[in-house]
């Protein structure tokens, strides 16, 4: 944000041109639903039921999502592939989030198994029901 601010083309900052507005605009869109995700995973886990479906989404998306930031960033700077600035270490670290812990690739999968019934999750001491209780009671 401090660098639409900053930085000037054609006389006025960078963050007033559409394009970047929209690109602004994508990565808060992806940010509230990557914490959305990880917050349901928390909560789940909070109530002691199985979240490993929850947890999987939201890293595949979250991890996903940092790294078109950085992408995004580093192709609207000059600065991009340059050792020598933040964005450039930006998309180093966020391609790292993408592959360690369970590629993207193996992610998909696991969510692809879910939702063709070729994975289920084990039955656990807190039944789905009882938690959609307890949350509509809060």
């Amino acid at each position: 944000m401090r660098y639409a601010h900053e930085r000037k083309a054609f006389g006025k900052e960078i963050g007033k041109f559409q394009l970047v507005q929209q690109k602004i605009a994508r990565m808060v869109q992806s940010y509230e639903m990557a914490r959305l995700l990880y917050l349901r995973a928390g909560w789940m886990k909070n109530m002691g039921a199985r979240n490993t479906r929850e947890t999987s989404l939201a890293k595949w998306f979250a991890t996903d999502a940092s790294f078109d930031a950085a992408r995004m960033l580093s192709r609207c700077t000059r600065y991009g592939y340059s050792d020598e600035y933040d964005v450039e270490r930006y998309l180093r670290n966020s391609k790292g989030a993408v592959i360690y812990e369970g590629t993207s690739d193996i992610h998909q999968l696991m969510q692809a198994g879910y939702a063709l019934g070729y994975r289920e999750m084990p039955p656990c001491a807190v039944s789905y029901r009882l938690m959609i209780q307890v949350w509509q009671e809060e």
